[in-house]
């Protein structure tokens, strides 16, 4: 078996991605290995060539400042002394996922799994399913608890 060296854990927010930090931080305090946090987002407002932005804020606003914060909370979640990596993409989650995934010859990847219905399954995609049938590595999919 090939040493587990680099973790990848997308985060999102959700409490599946919470405890998907937490499972990566785990593993890579046992193992040695760097975790990479990614956070993935659709849009950014420099993504939006006219100067009034046709995308409403929620979606178009500037992504640094979530990303920051769900890196600080990553920060929070992550077991004394694992060595952890932070970035911030802007695409399309899973193709931005895989992309890094295969560029930065990660070993692992451990992310969230939202519970989605039919319908938001089918137009929306998953992201999750995505990656687990793209990746070329081992895939550990984390799901959010129902309440």
């Amino acid at each position: 078996m090939k040493k587990l060296t680099r973790i990848l854990v997308p985060v999102d927010g959700s409490t599946a991605s919470e405890e998907a930090v937490r499972l990566a931080s785990t593993l890579a305090a046992l193992s040695g290995a760097t975790v990479d946090v990614l956070h993935v987002s659709y849009f950014d407002s420099e993504t939006d060539a006219l100067e009034a932005t046709w995308l409403p804020e929620s979606v178009a606003a500037p992504t640094g400042p979530v990303a920051q914060a769900l890196f600080d909370h990553a920060r929070e979640l992550m077991d004394a002394g694992v060595q952890a990596k932070y970035h911030r993409r802007t695409g399309t989650p899973a193709d931005v996922i895989l992309s890094f995934a295969e560029e930065h010859d990660v070993d692992f990847i451990i992310m969230g799994s939202r519970r989605m219905d039919a319908l938001h399954a089918a137009l929306l995609g998953s992201v999750s399913k995505a990656v687990l049938d793209g990746a070329a590595c081992p895939v550990t999919l984390v799901k959010e608890q129902s309440s």
